[in-house]
């Protein structure tokens, strides 16, 4: 039976992990996707637009093209008396051209005609016979216009590789045309949730047995940041039906996930098992963070298989699977804005796990008060009841009242 090794600092965890499955195939497989079917994926490829936004230039507001120069001594006291020589209709062309003492109207979006550099408001105008107005404002070259490519030029950057894409993005992309692109493929995940004392439903529920949390709380979590889960089991503390879940999981599963049985206890079996079937053994068996001590990695290049011990504790093992699985796959494959963060200040002291990086569940207020969440370790309620967590540097005593901290939403 393997001993519980020196344990790992998250940061060595992590970079004992990437190393080794960096190597793996699942850093490069991708797929092509169409735009209405790319939300939430992760971009394979830098995206490139081929088209200017807008590609004319356009009003911002409802007025008249000017030649802005006419209106520089345009006052109330004062007004500016020019021609209305046309008028633009929304999606067509203008074919004239606005010269010094003439303007043209124009609608919001509507294309500025040649000639004219800036568009008066029409509140600031007065229609005076059908075909003049008077101008009561001066205004600057380029007012109210929005210019060809102010937006987006062509052969910008508009999207790059390891962006998540969001319905922002999918706007942003309908602008260009760019209708279908590469996205990495989701990867597969196996969750194994073990326990003598855990069990699927409350029909059988009895004292000494609890409800199963991990594998919904693990398989919710998985889909909401891209994975497939496509095998899940429930096994009491038997080495034989692990190792079998394990083997019957590793060549369609690109992750799996053991909640349980990761830490030194007398039917901890989940360590002894790995490093039996993994080809790189057990990679980390212990983190330095509280909670979620009792963390294994490991890979099996033979199958590219990334193998994980997660905590029972169902805080420690949600908080773990983002802190070193999801961390390690966007590492590989250098996904960015996954994570989002805010600042405030603590409203209490935080103290710290003596040699460990503590994490410490909060809520946050309208004003960005970061209010500390204490109490039983294990209560799931509390994971419900907050917005985030923070973590406190494990050779760091803890945080003050005060403190400005920064929090990582759930």
């Amino acid at each position: 039976m393997i001993e519980f090794l020196e344990v790992d600092n998250l940061d060595t965890a992590i970079e004992k992990l990437y190393t080794e499955c960096v190597k793996t195939v699942f850093a490069t497989l991708q797929e092509e996707v169409l735009l209405l079917n790319s939300l939430d994926r992760i971009l394979s490829e830098d995206l490139i637009s081929e088209v200017e936004v807008p590609n004319f230039n356009r009003s911002t507001v409802d007025g008249y093209a000017v030649v802005a120069s006419d209106t520089n001594a345009a006052s109330d006291t004062v007004p500016v008396i020019l021609n209305v020589v046309g008028s633009v209709e929304m999606g067509t062309e203008y074919k004239g051209r606005v010269n010094s003492s003439e303007c043209v109207y124009v609608p919001t979006g509507g294309m500025i005609p040649d000639g004219a550099g800036a568009v008066v408001m029409i509140e600031d105008t007065e229609q005076i016979s059908e075909n003049k107005i008077v101008v009561y404002k001066s205004i600057g070259e380029g007012k109210n216009v929005v210019v060809s490519g102010d937006d987006v030029k062509k052969e910008d950057l508009i999207l790059h590789k390891g962006k998540k894409i969001t319905p922002y993005d999918i706007g942003l992309l309908s602008s260009v045309g760019i209708e279908k692109f590469k996205v990495y493929n989701k990867l597969n995940v196996t969750i194994i949730s073990t326990g003598d004392e855990l069990i699927s439903d409350k029909e059988n529920l009895s004292k000494g047995k609890v409800l199963d949390i991990n594998s919904n709380l693990l398989e919710s979590m998985a889909i909401e940041n891209g994975l497939n889960v496509t095998g899940k089991y429930l096994l009491q503390d038997n080495e034989k039906d692990l190792e079998n879940a394990i083997k019957n999981s590793i060549g369609s599963s690109d992750i799996i996930l053991i909640s349980g049985g990761s830490s030194k206890g007398k039917k901890d079996l989940t360590s002894f098992v790995i490093d039996k079937i993994s080809s790189s053994g057990v990679l980390t068996h212990g983190i330095a963070i509280q909670p979620g001590k009792p963390t294994i990695t490991s890979f099996d290049e033979k199958s590219k298989t990334m193998i994980i011990g997660l905590p029972g504790h169902p805080i420690a093992s949600a908080i773990l699977f983002r802190l070193v699985v999801l961390k390690v796959i966007d590492k590989i494959r250098k996904v960015s804005h996954r994570e989002r963060t805010c600042t405030g200040i603590l409203t209490e002291n935080v103290p710290a796990s003596q040699g460990r990086t503590t994490i410490q569940l909060v809520n946050i207020d309208d004003n960005f008060n970061i209010i500390p969440l204490f109490g039983k370790s294990g209560l799931i309620h509390r994971m419900s009841k907050s917005d985030g967590y923070i973590l406190i540097d494990r050779n760091k005593e803890g945080y003050n009242k005060g403190e400005k901290v920064k929090v990582y939403y759930l």
